[in-house]
């Protein structure tokens, strides 16, 4: 794969886990409640950070490195 190929799946594996954790919070939070709130981005942002560790601890590997 090449270092192209490999941002844009980092991209999509991120845009996915963070959609994933949004969706499941959206429905049982209180927006008038600014704690509620920030503690709400900060665990969509977490996961995000958290599947993108994730996927570079892995990818040196599969990267091609050029000639």
């Amino acid at each position: 794969m090449t270092p192209k190929q490999s941002t844009a799946r980092l991209t999509l594996y991120i845009l996915i886990a963070m959609g994933t954790s949004a969706s499941a919070g959206l429905p049982t939070i209180d927006f008038t409640n600014w704690r509620e709130c920030a503690g709400f981005a900060l665990s969509v942002i977490m996961t995000g950070l958290v599947t993108c560790r994730s996927y570079i601890d892995q990818t040196p590997t599969l990267v091609d490195k050029g000639p």
